[in-house]
């Protein structure tokens, strides 16, 4: 089976910080933070504010009295639910007035986490053909763990929700997955459950990814013979500047290749890819077999891309 995007939608908290706040912090190399993120503005949730509220916003955005009926499954991917249990899928139903006859499921897989939506999605081929629509939700609050003297993680990290309106097809012959994991650097981005500021290794998460990801995607595109000028966009999670044209330097792109918005939302976790589609619809930057390769990558540590037509 294939997937379709028909629209994604966004909420954001209301209070943001700048690089022009940061500046006013005591002990913060701002020029220097700024020129190895090339990230201006960070969403700050409140403490009314979380990833289920969020969600809602704009999940409500892109859900009207027809689409509604026709939802057949919620995938809700976030790393930061305010509750152990239980699933805030099953919440969503409830709060968004879904069918009861979904399939639902959380996935805990942070920045990789749209990529792996989107796989699981594409393979629920046993729901009946009125049920072929669904719901991808993303959001993360990554901020309510990071105190104001966390220098690693402070000028990144930024709260965001997305939804995305998918649909189910038969067709699948543009569409390929590749996955990945190493276990072995999961301590490099954590949080433990009874810690209130989450810890990045910074150096090692940069080194990790300039030697996996280039070498993973230079992979993917040899396994499945993908010419890259034939790409259209590369869609990369949105960590910081400096990784993001390193891995573009690595893989030898054309700057017209390439788009990022890190700059606008900060590094938005599992949210990332799917706001870099949104920005690509509004600015009406792809057509019809457009072929999109996105990747996602991070905490965990975890990877995963996508190769398909729009």
């Amino acid at each position: 089976m294939g997937l379709k995007i028909i629209n994604i939608t966004s909420s954001f908290p209301k209070n943001f910080e700048t690089i022009k706040n940061l500046k006013k912090s005591e002990g913060w190399e701002v020029d220097r933070v700024f020129n190895a993120t090339g990230i201006n503005k960070r969403y700050i949730s409140s403490s009314k504010e979380d990833v289920l509220n969020l969600s809602i916003k704009s999940a409500k955005k892109i859900l009207n009295r027809n689409n509604r009926k026709k939802v057949g499954f919620l995938i809700f991917v976030s790393q930061t639910s305010p509750y152990r249990f239980p699933s805030l899928s099953c919440v969503l139903q409830d709060k968004l007035d879904l069918p009861k006859d979904i399939f639902a499921i959380d996935v805990n897989m942070g920045c990789s986490g749209y990529i792996y939506a989107m796989k699981i999605a594409s393979s629920l081929n046993s729901l009946d053909n009125k049920k072929k629509f669904g719901l991808i939700i993303c959001a993360d609050t990554y901020t309510k763990f990071i105190n104001k003297k966390n220098k690693s993680c402070r000028p990144i990290f930024s709260d965001a929700s997305t939804t995305t309106l998918v649909k189910i097809y038969k067709d699948s012959k543009n569409e390929k997955y590749s996955f990945g994991v190493d276990g072995k650097g999961s301590k490099d981005l954590f949080l433990s459950n009874n810690s209130t500021n989450m810890f990045m290794n910074g150096p090692k998460i940069a080194i990790f990814t300039l030697n996996e990801i280039p070498n993973f995607l230079e992979g993917f595109m040899k396994k499945f013979k993908i010419n890259r000028d034939k790409v259209k966009y590369f869609c990369f999670h949105q960590a910081s500047k400096y990784i993001c044209n390193n891995i573009s330097r690595k893989l030898r792109l054309r700057n017209d290749q390439i788009f990022n918005n890190y700059q606008k939302y900060g590094n938005t976790i599992s949210s990332s890819i799917p706001l870099i589609f949104k920005d690509l619809i509004e600015k009406k930057k792809v057509k019809k077999n457009d072929v999109i390769i996105a990747c996602g990558f991070g905490v965990g540590l975890s990877w995963g891309v996508v190769k398909f037509r729009w």
